[in-house]
């Protein structure tokens, strides 16, 4: 069933209901946000995660094409509550926060958000003891970068984590 909502970033937008994910817990600071739909930025590294309701979203992008060296485990908790049952069934995403000028933009590593594509759970997972920043620099100098964006397929079937996307 194909439903119509309207966003301050789209206009009006079209999503089925077959698509939404649901935070069972909601999202970390806005408990009462429970359902969202993602939505890709043509021709742009981002997808959008929108509220169906309210107009709220926040800007997503995949981290593993960012450093090919970001790895975690879901823990076990993690896992039961989202009923994950096949890795390939997992896409993972961590929150941009955009800036002007863009290149001040970063990016939280230290809370990727899940999604089961199987059942359409998410959930933000919060890392204990890791050395990630909630404020990594998305735009990185040049010989920063190195091949990190190159070898992002490499890692993500290494790791068992999908690539990010509907």
């Amino acid at each position: 069933m194909t439903v119509k909502m309207k966003s301050s970033l789209f206009g009006e937008i079209e999503y089925d209901v077959a698509d939404v994910y649901t935070f069972e817990q909601g999202f970390p600071g806005f408990p009462e946000q429970k359902q969202f739909v993602l939505l890709q930025v043509e021709e742009s590294p981002f997808t959008v995660m929108h509220s169906i309701q309210e107009d709220l979203h926040f800007f997503l992008i995949d981290p593993f094409s960012l450093f090919v060296n970001y790895e975690f485990a879901i823990p076990d908790y993690a896992l039961e509550q989202l009923d994950i049952k096949k890795r390939e069934d997992v896409i993972s995403y961590s929150v941009a926060v955009l800036r002007e000028p863009l290149t001040d933009s970063t990016v939280n590593m230290v809370a990727p958000v899940i999604f089961n594509t199987a059942n359409r759970k998410a959930m933000q997972l919060v890392l204990e003891n890791t050395r990630y920043s909630v404020r990594q620099p998305i735009f990185l100098p040049q010989e920063q970068a190195g091949d990190s964006r190159e070898n992002a397929d490499a890692h993500r079937a290494k790791s068992g984590i999908s690539k990010g996307g509907r």
